[in-house]
This record gives C-alpha cells, sequence and structure tokens, in this order.
C-alpha cells in the first residue's frame, strides 16, 4: 500500500478507537444506556478493520478486504462469546448471591452523594412519593447492593431503586416499577441493565426496558401499560422489605422447578445454572450488550 493509503488507514482507526473509547464513557456518566451500545458495536467493527488491516499489510493472504473484514468480525464474536461462557461458568459455581436477600440498612448511605441522584430523590418528593425504605444486601466483603423503595401517594405504585456498584468506584441507578392487581399478579416495568435469562411468574406482566435510563420516562411508559392491560389496581400492604425478598424467593423457586438451576444436591458437582440456563443467559449477554432487549 501506498504512503496516502496508509495514512488515511491510520486516521480511520485512530478516529473508531476514539469514539469506541468515548461513547462508553458518556453513556456511563450521563447515564445513556445507548451510547454502551454503540461503543460495543464500534469496537467490533474496529477489531474487524484492523484484523483485515494486518491481513493486507503482512500479506497473509490475497483474499478481497470485505472477506478480511467479515473473518474479523467472526473471529470477534467468537473471543467474545467464549470469554461470556467462562464468565457464565465463573458465576455458576461462585458463592454470588443470584437472588440476594435484603436487609434494611441503618448505615446511612442510602443514596450516593451525586447531583443526578439527589436530583432523583427531589423529583420524587416532588410527586409525592413517600420513602418506604432503605434495603442493604451484601454480595462480597464490603461490596453491596442498596435500594430504596418509594410509594405513590395512592398506594398503588411502588418504585424501587436499586444502586449497582461499580468496578471504579461510584454507583448506576436502575429502576423496578410495580403495580399489584387485583388477581394478586403484578404489573412490573424495569430498566435493569444486567442480563437475566431465567423465567417469570405466569401472572406477572414484565417490560423490560434497559434503553430508558430516566425515571419519568419509565414511570410514564409503566402508567400506559396499566391503562392498556385495563388491570385494576389495588392497594399494597405488604412490608417494602418483606415484599422485595418474597419477590426474590418466588423467582429462585420457579427457575428451580422449570430447570434454569440445577436441584440443589447436584449443585457442587455441576453448579448452580443448568446447560439451558448457561445459553439463556448467554443469549440475553448478548442481546443486552448489543440490541439493548431482553431474550424475552
Amino acid at each position: 500500500m501506498s504512503y496516502e493509503i496508509i495514512e488515511v488507514y491510520q486516521w480511520l482507526f485512530f478516529s473508531l478507537a476514539t469514539i469506541t473509547i468515548l461513547l462508553p464513557f458518556l453513556g456511563g456518566y450521563f447515564n445513556l444506556p445507548i451510547c454502551l451500545i454503540l461503543g460495543r458495536w464500534f469496537r467490533w467493527f474496529l477489531f474487524g478493520a484492523l484484523f483485515a488491516y494486518f491481513i493486507k499489510t503482512f500479506e497473509v493472504s490475497l483474499r478481497p478486504d470485505w472477506v478480511h473484514f467479515s473473518t474479523g468480525i467472526a473471529l470477534w464474536f467468537i473471543i467474545e462469546t467464549g470469554y461470556n461462557w467462562i464468565a457464565i461458568k465463573a458465576l455458576s459455581f461462585s458463592d454470588l448471591p443470584l437472588f440476594p436477600d435484603f436487609y434494611e440498612n441503618k448505615d446511612g448511605d442510602e443514596w450516593p452523594a451525586e447531583k443526578r441522584f439527589i436530583d432523583i430523590k427531589e423529583w420524587l418528593r416532588d410527586k409525592n412519593y413517600t420513602r418506604l425504605k432503605a434495603l442493604k444486601s451484601e454480595l462480597f466483603v464490603d461490596t453491596h447492593l442498596r435500594a430504596s423503595i418509594y410509594e405513590s401517594s395512592d398506594q398503588l405504585t411502588r418504585i424501587q431503586i436499586l444502586f449497582l456498584p461499580k468496578r471504579k468506584g461510584g454507583a448506576t441507578a436502575c429502576y423496578t416499577i410495580s403495580t399489584r392487581t387485583k388477581e394478586g399478579g403484578r404489573v412490573i416495568t424495569d430498566n435493569h441493565i444486567l442480563p437475566y435469562g431465567g423465567y417469570y411468574p405466569e401472572g406477572w406482566e414484565m417490560c423490560r426496558k434497559p434503553l430508558i435510563g430516566s425515571i419519568k420516562r419509565l414511570l410514564l411508559l409503566h402508567h400506559k401499560k396499566v391503562l392498556k392491560l385495563k388491570i385494576e389496581s389495588v392497594v399494597v400492604q405488604d412490608d417494602a422489605l418483606e415484599e422485595l425478598n418474597d419477590h426474590q424467593r418466588i423467582l429462585e423457586r420457579l427457575n428451580t422447578e422449570i430447570g434454569f438451576f440445577v436441584p440443589r444436591p447436584r449443585r457442587e458437582e455441576e453448579g448452580r445454572i443448568s446447560q439451558e440456563g448457561r445459553y439463556r443467559l448467554w443469549k440475553e449477554m448478548w442481546l443486552m450488550a448489543y440490541f439493548g432487549k431482553p431474550y424475552a
């Protein structure tokens, strides 16, 4: 290749690399999940382009550039798939609680000291949402999930704000909005960014929107769904802590019965997640990472 063409390629790769780095940073800072997804797509294309560039530069193959690029794309798929399967297997054999128990948070660290979270707290107060409980769950030593439960003035809607710890400090907020039906079911809308892959009870109307980072938009979507389903909402009288832990037990029991989890007597040898469960979890990891949508 001529020097001019090499220089063009170098500027192209530099631009792609810069965008690939900036998008996840902006997505995390401004809570824009779409930026995280675009960053992964740019990273994938950058790998394919670099693979094709090196193949052509060192004359490893004389096939057309699009063949080398497609090969690089496929290679990245294999690499990331292998990494995800290793991560899922490690999770299956780890001590990390998949449905952790929560307890009342009396440590005074309910809300992260960041303006965006303080704004959410003030917005809930302006909308007459009442704080019911501050909860906590230990994942590892000195690593906790924190949750705050709020209830609307008519006691028909509850909002759970779950703070997920980041590896480099700070937290990410995820929201779960729920309404109880007269028949005993639930309408639930959330924007959780972590893959789930499991099953939900038949009476639960689940709507997962991980690309919606705004609690205001998510709440509006939830109310629209409740109206569309034409359900009769009822007041939730359960204690917020008991209700959350009850949800966790229901999900764990259901997924064990269906086969997402391995029965307890065999978990030490086979891990906690069955082969079917690992496939569902792997598929949801891909869908969430590159399309922002859950498995089902």
